[in-house]
């Protein structure tokens, strides 16, 4: 069997970085440490954290208070938290540490930007994702956001005022094939909007790690007859990189560790590339590769 590793294997920039800054969080043993949420969407990296010290604050704030936060140092996760939220943790005496990913930094600064200057904001992504949840909270929940022509078509038939600026970005992580989709539709599935809209901007925030991994995914899909998709389930960018394999015509196989994977799968498998999330560190992806190897 030719196993191929994937050149753009291991945790991006972005995730280094909230790992290394959590770590140094962590060697202070005079200060309780926690993570809003967890800091990266990758269980096994999470646990790994939690082993050391960190504890994970629930999702809902209502509850922070009950977890004694005064004196202690919270970690902003990657995907970064609304303003409103960092607020919350330093009235209730915590001491915020920003792992905010500097690429979804830009994509706020992007956010409040286009609202600022008057253009109704349009966010391409999942709503209920944490990274898109900040976003929202930097511009006071001014923006629509969509990942589908038809969410789009249907704000726009339940408009009642005219809409004369539109301005567009995108959850970080998004995949370039539905952030193009969509701006093509703006033209050709909405032809009503552009008659009425007199300007719009587009400002790109796509994360370039991520598309470069995209584009390799592609590539390593239409030469392999199978792909290992090694990240956490509850990661967009893994998820993406599934979609984009399947999308390539190959068969794809998604996993958080090397034994979930189902050997029976590889049987006349001659072909088969290895891929990983953002959130990924690489030693998972060699376990994958290892395991393999001996088949």
């Amino acid at each position: 069997m030719e196993i191929t590793m994937a050149r753009y294997a291991g945790f991006c920039p972005g995730v280094r970085r909230a790992i290394r800054m959590a770590e140094e969080v962590l060697r202070d043993p005079g200060k309780p440490a926690f993570s809003v949420g967890p800091i990266i969407h990758n269980p096994q990296v999470v646990e790994e954290l939690e082993r050391k010290g960190l504890r994970v604050l629930p999702e809902d704030p209502a509850e922070w208070e009950e977890a004694g936060l005064a004196g202690s140092r919270v970690i902003i996760r990657s995907h970064g938290i609304p303003p409103l939220l960092t607020r919350r943790l330093m009235d209730l005496g915590a001491e915020p540490v920003d792992a905010t990913c500097p690429t979804v930094k830009k994509a706020q600064k992007a956010a409040m930007r286009l609202v600022g200057e008057g253009y109704h904001l349009f966010i391409v992504g999942n709503r209920e994702h944490p990274e898109v949840e900040a976003i929202l909270g930097h511009v006071n929940r001014d923006a629509v956001v969509i990942k589908e022509i038809r969410e789009l078509k249907e704000w726009w038939e339940g408009q009642t005022r005219m809409v004369r600026k539109v301005g567009l970005i995108a959850q970080t992580t998004v995949d370039l094939l539905t952030f193009r989709s969509l701006v093509e539709g703006l033209i050709t599935e909405v032809p009503e909007m552009i008659r009425e809209v007199s300007e719009m901007k587009l400002i790109n925030t796509l994360c370039r790690n991520t598309l470069a991994r995209q584009a390799e995914a592609l590539q390593l899909a239409l030469a392999h007859d199978l792909v290992v998709v090694v990240g956490g389930r509850n990661s967009s960018n893994t998820e993406f990189l599934r979609k984009i394999c399947e999308t390539a015509g190959a068969r794809a196989v998604k996993v958080e560790t090397a034994e979930e994977l189902d050997l029976s799968e590889f049987k006349e498998v001659s072909r088969v590339a290895v891929v990983g999330g953002a959130s990924t560190p690489r030693k998972r992806l060699e376990e994958v590769r290892r395991l393999l190897a001996g088949l």
